[in-house]
This record gives structure tokens, sequence and C-alpha cells, in this order.
């Protein structure tokens, strides 16, 4: 392997270690929140899946926050509540397992597409044209400018094809059925179903982005610093996590009882 060959696999992989740190836990939907509105935020707007994404993560973390208080509230039917919080379990695993996994593939694309230094990475691991639209994000980005709705429309269409593409399917398909043989179908189905998450990003979408990203902003899911300031609070928490990281390190090295004289 060559010098520039060796580098750009660092560069990957570090990339792939920040990703999945800023992806956060299974159930860390305000985190994800936060790194999603970063990528609207730094395309100018541009990228409006991001937000839709952002919103639909805040959803999900309140709708499974119900139904778990709706199985809670059955304190007089024990085995069917059992059996309620088993499945729910179940979906809460399934559909933050698919949350993490969306979240990682949209901003891995999103950071190989602008680094030059990674663009054999970027054509290897992404579709021609959604690369080809991330690449005209990136130049409207750069000198201030919107991308035509049709760009914006195209660019978010793809990146949800993109995310569908790392779920697992068979996951939340047998989630699912656990939840339609307990009590909670309906209820889940009206909070956390496919159509009614379509449903609200459709109203979403007709509000327009402005408004979208201000009730975000207001979300009490969120923490202060973010409503106060996104982009700070964005890159304290990657400060943080590349802290997290190198402690991380530190600790591991520590435990290898040749590691001095190694580094020596």
């Amino acid at each position: 392997m060559d010098i520039l060959a060796a580098h750009r696999d660092g560069l990957i992989e570090q990339l792939d270690l920040e990703v999945a740190a800023l992806a956060g836990r299974s159930r860390d939907h305000a985190q994800r929140a936060v790194v999603l509105h970063h990528l609207f935020d730094h395309s100018r707007g541009n990228h409006l899946w991001a937000l839709a994404e952002a919103r639909r993560t805040l959803r999900i973390a309140s709708g499974l926050a119900r139904l778990g208080r709706r199985v809670n509230q059955w304190g007089w039917l024990s085995g069917n509540r059992d059996k309620a919080r088993e499945a729910l379990e179940r979906l809460t695993e399934a559909l933050c397992d698919s949350d993490r996994s969306r979240t990682i593939s949209a901003y891995r694309a999103y950071r190989v597409s602008s680094a030059q230094a990674l663009r054999e990475e970027a054509e290897a691991s992404l579709d021609p044209t959604l690369l080809g639209l991330l690449d005209e994000c990136h130049a409207a980005r750069r000198i201030g400018i919107s991308l035509s709705c049709d760009s914006q429309g195209e660019l978010a269409r793809l990146s949800e094809e993109l995310a569908k593409g790392s779920v697992d399917l068979g996951q939340i398909r047998v989630a699912w059925e656990s939840i339609e043989a307990t009590g909670l179908k309906r209820v889940a189905k009206r909070l956390l179903g496919d159509k009614a998450l379509a449903r609200k990003a459709a109203v979403d979408l007709r509000r327009g982005a402005t408004r979208v990203e201000r009730d975000l902003r207001a979300d009490r899911a969120l923490p202060p610093s973010f409503r106060i300031n996104p982009a700070q609070h964005f890159y304290a928490l990657v400060h943080l996590l590349r802290d997290r990281r190198r402690q991380q390190w530190r600790e591991a090295c520590d435990q290898e009882p040749d590691a001095f004289e190694l580094a020596a």
C-alpha cells in the first residue's frame, strides 16, 4: 500500500469513528437530531432531508415514550401488560437501531462528498446521481446560494433511499408483528407507523423549512445550549466526543503491560 492510500484509509477510519460517535447510542435521539440539524444548517438550508429527519427522530422518541407510559397504566391487565412491554421493547430496539443507521448513512455521505481527499471513497460508496447532487449542494453552500427546488427535492428523495438501504427491514418487520399481537397496535400505528410519520413529514414540507426549523429549535427534548446556538452546541459535542475517544485510547494503552516500552 502506498503512502497516499494509507493516508486515505486512515482518514476513512477516523471519519467512521467520528460518525459512529456522533450517531450516539441506540436511544440517543436528541443527539442525532442535533447532528442532522447540523447537516441542514451547514448546507445553508439546502439539505432539506436532514431537517425532516431531525424532526422524525424526535417524533420516534416521543412516540416510544408515550407508548411506554400507556403500558405502565395497564396495572389491572398484568398479563397483557407484560406481553405489550416485551413487544414495545422489540419495537424500541428496532426503531432506535434503524434511526441510528439512517443518521450514520446520511452524515457519512455528506462528509465523504465534501472532502477532496475522500473523493475515491465517495465515488465507490455513493450512487452517482446522489453524489452529483451532494456536489451541487456543497458548491451552493460555498458561494451562499440555494439549490433549485427540483435539486433539493431530488437530493431529499435519494437521501431517503440511502437511509432506507441502511436499515434492517427484517428486524423492523418482526417488531411490528409483535406489536400487532397486543393492545398497542392501534396507537402504535398512529404514532409511529410509516404512514403516520410520512403524513407528518408532508405537513412539515408544506409549512416550509423556516417554520419547521424554528419548531425544532424550540423543542424541549433538545438541550438549552442547542436552542441558544445550534452550531456552537454541535461543535462542542464534536470536541467532547473526540476527547472521550482519546481518553478511552489512553486507558486502553495503560492496560497493556508493554505499552510504555513500545512507546519508548
